[in-house]
């Protein structure tokens, strides 16, 4: 393995937990704190066609992330997310203007297995503008090994600077992940980074971690990881775990008790009024390979751990993808767990 890249991406992930809202000086002071601990990587949030708003970690275009994040002095590579949508509902690429007019080097698009075509040409597309381009797939447990060499092969045709084993739903295991692993590092040119984002649901991210070092991988491998694991669902690796990993074992030199000061600043407050991390019902979507959207909604509803996983038992393969309230409603009655 060349390179360990680590990625921190609490302003993105983590705001699901707080609809994005970290304050105008939140945003700035996290950005500042994760640089200053020698975070290689930045996610500063999504861009999205939405109004500005000066508190969120979602910015609307080139002019909006500019003039809030940019600044030319740095270590870190600062990046944002675009997720992936219909072809007619997708981000508009002409708005991202250049990297000098955003002020970010690397653009991550969630790209959808149904789309898979569409969404690499996207990719393409935003590279044109002179942005590096990481290729995040979602939900890779979705894609059988035959079809992930397929989509391994045409991203590698795009050329982009990472491409990312995508845990969207915390079910992998560290087994698991060194499948992809090992496809992705036979299928990608030499020069792709080869990336790690996990969702906590089955407490397996930091193996899998451990597991992806062991490997002795060629590429250089980048990891995704939040401020205490803040994020969607029960929550990712956590930035200050893997960094007092690192540097034990790989020789790295992350401050992580600059992470600890900045959850005491910034997310303490967030944390009290709605607090993240390992949960039961998480572990059951993880366990029968559904979005973390069925978790949330069983938990918040309080309907029962039970309850959930009966109505888990009871799902089809194609209603697990798409999480709807409506039909997890119509679906209990039909239970009699209503």
């Amino acid at each position: 393995m060349s390179n360990i890249y680590l990625l921190d991406c609490t302003l993105r992930d983590g705001g699901y937990v707080n609809n994005w809202v970290f304050g105008a000086d939140g945003i700035q002071g996290m950005k500042e704190g994760l640089e200053q601990a020698g975070v290689d990587m930045i996610e500063l949030g999504f861009i999205r066609n939405e109004c500005v708003d000066l508190d969120r970690s979602v910015f609307s275009d080139a002019a909006d992330l500019h003039s809030r994040i940019a600044k030319e002095d740095r270590a870190a590579i600062y990046s944002a997310m675009i997720e992936g949508t219909d072809p007619e509902g997708c981000y508009p690429i002409d708005r991202l203007g250049t990297p000098v007019e955003s002020g970010i080097d690397l653009i991550r698009v969630c790209t959808w297995k149904r789309l898979m075509k569409e969404h690499l040409s996207y990719c393409r597309g935003i590279a044109a503008h002179g942005y590096l381009i990481s290729v995040q797939p979602t939900a890779v447990e979705q894609y059988s090994l035959n079809e992930f060499t397929e989509l391994l092969k045409r991203a590698d045709e795009i050329q982009p600077f990472s491409f990312y084993i995508v845990d969207t739903w915390g079910t992998q295991s560290p087994l698991q992940i060194s499948r992809y692993l090992e496809l992705a590092e036979r299928y990608l040119n030499p020069n792709i980074k080869i990336g790690y984002h996990g969702h906590n649901n089955k407490m397996q991210t930091l193996s899998c971690v451990q597991s992806a070092l062991s490997m002795g991988l060629s590429h250089d491998l980048c990891i995704d990881a939040s401020i205490m694991g803040m994020g969607r669902g029960v929550g990712n690796l956590q930035t200050e775990v893997i960094m007092d990993y690192l540097n034990e074992t790989q020789g790295k030199h992350y401050d992580k008790f600059k992470i600890i000061e900045l959850f005491y600043r910034y997310l303490r407050d967030i944390y009290a009024e709605t607090p993240w991390g390992y949960s039961i019902y998480h572990f059951l979507s993880a366990q029968y390979s559904c979005p973390q959207d069925f978790a949330t909604y069983f938990k918040e509803k309080n309907y029962g751990e039970h309850t959930f996983q009966r109505f888990l038992s009871s799902l089809r393969p194609e209603e697990k993808i798409v999480f709807r309230a409506g039909f997890v409603e119509t679906r209990l009655k039909e239970l009699g767990l209503s």
